[in-house]
Order: structure tokens, then C-alpha cells, then sequence
């Protein structure tokens, strides 16, 4: 028999994980025509790569930036959060969601930066 799990928890474990994802520094490097969003603390590391990609649609001559993440190596950062709270594999499926959706909002906010910093 499956238990549903109340949203408000599942929404208070989503919270906990990116208060997680918060606590590690970030930065952003580029390198060619990836970005590397990079975690770390003071003993873990982990690092997603996106590639910016310029797509035009079969239809419409509508030209369309995207981001497409490569890459994501994340399992010193996973396994900080797993030492301090340990994880069950249902977390690790969250936990995987979030860091896609953490590190792309890292990188878009850093774009976005840029984008000011030219105006």
C-alpha cells in the first residue's frame, strides 16, 4: 500500500535540500562556449557545465537561446549533505531536481549580470 506524501512536506524537503544548495559558495566560470557552475566549501566540490546553444526554429526564422547542461558532477557536494543529513534514495531524486534547477538559476542570474553590466 502507498502512503501519499503531503505536499506542504514534500515542499518543506525541497526547501531543506536548497537550504543545502545555499549554503556552499558558488561561482561561474566560462570556458569557450560552456558555463561551469561551481560548489564548494572548504573540503567538497562539485561542478554543473552548461553549453550555450543558439536554436532556429523549422517554421519561423525565430532565433532562441537555451541552456543546456552537459555535464554535472555533484558528488562531493551530495555526499557533504548526505554526511550531515543523511539521505534516502527518494531525497536523492529530489536532491537531483534541485541542484538542476539551483545551478541554473545561479548561471541565469549570473548571465543576467553580465547582460547589465553591458547596458
Amino acid at each position: 500500500m502507498t502512503v501519499p506524501i503531503p505536499f506542504d512536506f514534500l515542499q518543506q524537503i525541497v526547501m531543506f535540500i536548497y537550504m543545502y544548495l545555499n549554503r556552499f559558495s558558488t561561482s561561474v566560470e566560462k570556458k569557450g562556449d560552456d558555463y561551469i557552475v561551481n560548489y564548494e566549501d572548504n573540503t567538497h566540490y562539485g561542478h554543473c557545465i552548461y553549453k550555450n546553444m543558439q536554436l532556429t526554429g523549422n517554421k519561423k526564422p525565430i532565433r532562441q537561446s537555451i541552456l543546456l547542461m552537459t555535464h554535472c558532477q555533484m558528488g562531493g557536494i551530495i555526499d557533504s549533505i548526505n554526511n550531515e543529513t543523511p539521505l534516502t534514495e527518494k531525497d536523492h531524486e529530489g536532491l537531483s531536481k534541485e541542484i538542476r534547477e539551483h545551478s541554473y538559476n545561479v548561471l541565469t542570474s549570473y548571465l543576467s549580470g553580465q547582460t547589465e553590466d553591458n547596458d
